[in-house]
C-alpha cells in the first residue's frame, strides 16, 4: 500500500450549476477520502472547475462579460454549493490557471517530441457572419438518414444516426440561426492514440485498475485501432493558445484532465510540497479519479496515454459510477427531473439526508441509482433516525435525566464483534461499497436496540438504578462505534454524538468509554416530513409544456408502413463509429438483413442479441461507407434509464409477423 492517495473527482463544467446527479460522485468521493484519512492514510482530494471550451465562450459573450468573469462568478456558486453539502475539499481550484497552461504545454511538447502528434487539413462548417467553424453541437438541421428536423451536427435524436456534421441537410448555425454555411478547411492538431494502444492494453488489465465491467467496455474498444484525437480548435476559444499559433488553441479535454495535475501541483505550493510526491513516476503514492460512465473513453485512454508519454504517474485506478435517474426517469429539464443543488438546499433539506441516501444505495458496481424521494424519507427516518439516532438519543437522554454521567458497561461481546466488523467496513469504504458497511452498521445498531428493548433500563431505573445505568452506557458505547463507521457519510451526526457523549470518536478505539459526564442530549438528525418531501416534488413537475405540433397523417399514410417483427441474431460494433452497431436481423425473409442503429451507448451488442423487435422494414437501403449498408430501422423509445430503448415484442412472435 502506498504512503498516500491523490483523490479527484470528475471536473465540473463552469458553465452551469450543480445538480443532484454531480452531487453523486461528490459525495462517493468525498466518502471515500474521509474514511481513508479516518483509517490513517494521508489522502489528499483535489478538485477544480473545468473553465474552457466553446459553450463557455459564447456563455459569456451572451451574459456580457469577458470569460474569465463568466466562469468565476460559476466558480463562486460552485464552492459554496459544494461546501452545503459537506464537500472537503483539499483544493477546488480552476483549469484557467497559470500552472495548467504549463503543465499542458509541457505534455503537448512531449507528445510531439514521441512522434505522436499530426497536423493536417480537417473539412468544418463555417458560419461567415458569426465569423467561426462551428462545433457539431452549433450545427443544427435535418437527419441525412431519417429527415427529421432540428437534429445537431453528429447526431440525430429521433433514429440514433450518427454523421458528420457535412453530411446535415439544411444546416443552419445554431448560434445565430444563419443558413448559409460554408465547407471550409483548416489545420489541426491530432494525437495518434494508436501508438501507445498496446502499452493502453497493459495498463488496462492491471488488477484492480478498473472495475470488470468497465475494463470489458474499455478492452472493446482496445480491440480495434483506436481513432487519432483531435486536440486543437479555431478561434474564437475560451482556452490556452497551441504554442506557435495565433488562432489555434488546446481543445477543453486536452488540457481539463491536465487539471488534475496542475491543481495538485498549486496545492503543492501553498503547502510547502512537490507535485512531484504524487505524480512523479515512482512517487509513493495511488493516483484515483472518480468519474461518471459518460467520460469513461477520456479516462482510461487519453488521460493515461498523455501521462506515460509525458513521464509522469499514470492513474492507480479509475472509479467508475452510475447514472442518476430521478422518481425512475433521466434527469431532464423538459421532463421536470432536474434539481440543482442550490434547489435543494433552498427548500429547506438536510444535505446529510442526500448524502445518506447516495451512500446507502452506492456499490462498487457502475449500476445507475435512483432517487425515489419516498425511499429518501424512508431510510432516513427508518434507518438514520429510528435506528442508529434512535439507540443514541434514548440512552444519552436517560443518563442526562438520571445524572448525567455514564457507569461501567455490563459484560458483552459487542466489543469483540465491533472488532471484526470494523475490519469488515474498512475493506468496504476501500472498495466504494457504501451500501453494504451501511448495512453492517445498521445491523450492529439492531442487537444493541433489541437488546435495550429486553433490558429494559428505563423500567430498571425506579429498582437497579446501577443495572439500568450500565446497560445505558453500553447502548451509549455501541451508539459510539457505529457513529464513527458513518462519520464519513454523514459527519454532522456523527460529531453530534461525539459531542453529546463526552469524548472524540476514534477508528481502531474499543475501549468502553466510563465514568464519564455527557452533555444535553439534542436531535442528531430531523425527520423527514411529508412537506419536506412535497417541498422537492413540487420542483420537479415542469412547466406545462406547449406539445410539439406534427403533421398529422391519415390512415392511408401510417399504412404505407410496413412494420415487422424482427429477431435478433448477431450485433458487432461499427469500427471507428463509437455510436453505432450492426445489427443482423431475421425478418422471416430466409436471409437475414442488416441493420445499423446508433445505440452503441446504450447498449452492449450481447444485450440486444435474440430480442424480438419492432423493424421499419421499408426503408430504402442507407449506405454508410465501407461496404457497410444499412436496410431498415429498429425502433427505440426515449425516456427510459437508457438513452435509447428498443422496443421489443414478445419472444413467441415470429419473425416476419406483421406489426400493425
Amino acid at each position: 500500500m502506498a504512503q498516500r492517495m491523490l483523490v479527484t473527482m470528475a471536473l465540473p463544467y463552469a458553465n452551469g450549476s450543480i445538480h443532484l446527479g454531480h452531487l453523486v460522485e461528490a459525495v462517493q468521493t468525498d466518502v471515500f477520502v474521509r474514511a481513508m484519512n479516518a483509517l490513517g492514510r494521508e489522502c489528499v482530494y483535489i478538485c477544480a472547475d473545468d473553465a474552457h471550451g466553446t459553450p463557455i465562450e459564447i456563455g459569456a459573450r451572451k451574459a456580457g462579460v469577458a470569460p474569465e468573469e463568466y466562469v468565476a462568478a460559476i466558480h463562486a456558486e460552485h464552492d459554496g454549493d459544494y461546501k452545503a453539502f459537506g464537500i472537503g475539499f483539499d483544493l477546488f481550484y480552476t483549469t484557467h490557471s497559470p500552472e495548467n497552461e504549463a503543465h499542458a504545454r509541457k505534455i503537448f511538447a512531449r507528445l510531439q517530441e514521441d512522434g505522436a502528434v499530426d497536423k493536417r487539413d480537417v473539412m468544418q462548417m463555417y458560419c461567415p457572419t458569426d465569423k467561426r467553424f462551428l462545433p457539431d453541437r452549433y450545427i443544427r438541421g435535418t437527419c441525412p438518414v431519417c429527415s427529421s428536423p432540428d437534429q445537431y451536427g453528429d447526431s440525430c435524436e429521433v433514429c440514433g444516426s450518427t454523421y458528420e456534421p457535412t453530411d446535415l441537410k439544411n444546416p443552419r448555425c445554431a448560434i445565430d440561426g444563419n443558413t448559409a454555411l460554408e465547407r471550409r478547411s483548416s489545420p489541426h492538431y491530432f494525437v495518434r492514440l494508436s501508438k501507445y494502444q498496446e502499452w493502453l492494453k497493459g495498463w488496462v488489465s492491471s488488477p484492480g485498475r478498473l472495475q470488470p465491467e468497465i475494463r470489458n467496455f474499455v478492452d472493446k474498444w482496445l480491440a480495434e485501432p483506436l481513432r487519432d484525437w483531435d486536440v486543437s480548435r479555431d478561434a474564437p476559444y475560451f482556452g490556452f493558445k497551441i504554442p506557435g499559433e495565433q488562432s489555434k488553441y488546446f481543445y477543453v479535454w486536452l488540457d481539463a484532465p491536465i487539471g488534475y495535475l496542475s491543481s495538485t501541483d498549486h496545492w503543492c505550493q501553498e503547502h510547502g510540497r512537490r507535485v512531484e510526491e504524487f505524480f512523479g513516476k515512482d512517487a509513493d503514492c495511488e493516483v484515483m479519479h472518480f468519474i461518471g460512465k459518460d467520460i469513461v473513453y477520456f479516462h482510461t485512454l487519453f488521460w493515461p496515454a498523455m501521462l506515460h508519454a509525458s513521464g509522469w504517474k499514470v492513474p492507480a485506478r479509475v472509479h467508475v459510477h452510475g447514472m442518476l435517474t430521478v422518481e425512475g426517469a433521466k434527469m431532464s429539464k423538459s421532463r421536470g427531473t432536474f434539481l440543482n443543488a442550490r434547489e435543494y438546499l433552498d427548500a429547506g433539506l438536510d444535505p446529510e439526508w442526500l448524502r445518506y441516501f447516495y451512500a446507502a444505495n452506492l456499490g462498487p458496481t457502475p449500476s445507475d441509482i435512483d432517487l425515489s424521494l419516498t425511499e429518501l424519507k424512508n431510510r432516513v427516518n427508518g434507518e438514520l433516525l429510528a435506528n442508529v439516532g434512535n439507540l443514541a438519543n434514548r440512552a444519552l437522554s436517560l443518563i442526562w435525566k438520571n445524572g448525567g454521567r455514564l457507569s461501567k458497561v455490563p459484560s458483552s461481546d459487542f466489543f469483540d464483534k465491533a472488532r471484526v466488523i470494523e475490519e469488515q467496513i474498512a475493506r468496504d469504504y476501500a472498495a466504494c461499497d457504501t451500501r453494504s458497511l451501511v448495512q453492517r452498521v445498521l445491523g450492529f445498531s439492531s442487537e444493541a436496540n433489541q437488546r435495550l428493548q429486553q433490558k429494559k433500563p428505563w423500567e430498571l431505573l425506579k429498582g437497579a438504578r446501577d443495572e439500568a445505568l450500565s446497560e445505558l452506557t453500553l447502548a451509549v458505547n455501541v451508539a459510539r462505534i457505529c457513529a464513527r463507521w458513518l462519520g464519513p457519510i454523514v459527519p454532522k451526526f456523527t460529531e453530534g454524538v461525539e459531542n453529546q457523549s463526552g469524548a472524540e470518536l476514534k477508528w481502531g478505539d474499543f475501549e468502553p468509554l466510563e465514568d464519564l459526564a455527557i452533555r444535553e442530549p439534542k436531535p442528531l438528525v430531523r425527520k423527514v416530513e411529508d412537506a419536506d418531501i412535497q417541498k422537492l416534488a413540487s420542483k420537479f413537475v415542469a412547466p406545462e409544456a406547449k406539445a410539439p405540433e406534427t403533421p398529422s397523417m391519415t390512415i392511408d399514410e401510417f399504412g404505407k408502413m410496413d412494420l415487422r417483427a424482427g429477431r435478433v441474431l448477431s450485433v458487432e460494433k461499427v469500427p471507428k463509429k463509437d455510436k453505432l452497431l450492426k445489427l443482423s436481423i431475421d425478418l422471416g425473409e430466409g436471409a437475414p438483413r442488416t441493420i445499423v442503429s446508433g445505440v452503441a451507448l446504450s447498449y452492449a451488442p450481447e444485450e440486444l442479441v435474440g430480442k424480438v423487435v419492432a423493424v421499419v422494414a421499408n426503408l430504402p437501403k442507407k449506405e454508410f461507407g465501407k461496404g457497410l449498408s444499412s436496410h431498415g430501422m429498429v425502433l427505440y423509445a426515449t425516456g427510459g434509464k437508457r438513452e435509447h430503448t428498443a422496443v421489443e415484442l414478445p419472444a413467441d412472435v415470429a419473425p416476419g409477423s406483421k406489426v400493425k
